[in-house]
């Protein structure tokens, strides 16, 4: 059973990535309502994926992000039946300039296998496409796949308030984590593995 359009908009608390032992799969899943806050409960299942009623899945939060040509593309579409790091940024984040070398290594091991968004929270004031644009190639970082939240309905779907935030999504569409803050390195990659 999927969550309704009328969800879009619902804050995912902070979560975790954890990785299940022995290099099995990301060990939590998400679950959310409009009364409760997120909370994570660790699977039982040895693949990511579930068929729980109460997973949330990528496609009830589809948004449109922006390329650097200004077309216009959904989160679905960026995914394309791979599993999918979201990372959202701004230039202005101290805490995203300092994650980006951690992620762009991470996407230089996993990237032929996972597909990875990094969607700049472009509001257009603090944060402009050409301010990020310009930041990315004058710091090495133009390789990766950047994408602009210009109407801001990504980061506000996932509730990307506090920046860095990085979302993983299993090849199946489950959202498994929603994580504000700096990424660990070593559990990403750990996670990343169990999923490919």
């Amino acid at each position: 059973m999927h969550m309704g359009a009328s969800k879009r908009g619902i804050v995912l608390t902070g979560l975790a990535l954890a990785v299940v032992l022995g290099g099995a799969a990301v060990g939590h899943r998400v679950l959310a309502n409009r009364q409760d806050a997120a909370q994570t409960a660790p699977s039982e299942a040895a693949e990511p994926a579930s068929t729980d009623a109460d997973a949330l899945m990528l496609a009830d939060y589809d948004a449109t992000v922006y390329t650097e040509l200004d077309e216009p593309v959904l989160l679905s579409a960026i995914a394309d039946g791979k599993p999918l790091v979201m990372n959202f940024w701004a230039t202005w984040c101290p805490y995203c300039v300092q994650e980006m070398p951690d992620l762009r290594d991470i996407y230089e091991r996993f990237g032929d296998q996972v597909n990875f968004a990094f969607i700049d929270v472009t509001d257009g004031q603090r944060e402009t496409r050409d301010k990020a644009a310009a930041w990315l190639a004058d710091n090495g970082f133009d390789e990766l796949p950047a994408y602009y939240d210009t109407d801001l309905a990504a980061s506000t779907a996932f509730g990307a308030y506090s920046l860095p935030t990085t979302v993983v999504v299993s090849a199946d569409g489950q959202i498994l984590t929603v994580s504000p803050g700096v990424i660990d390195p070593e559990l990403l990659s750990g996670a990343l593995a169990g999923l490919v």
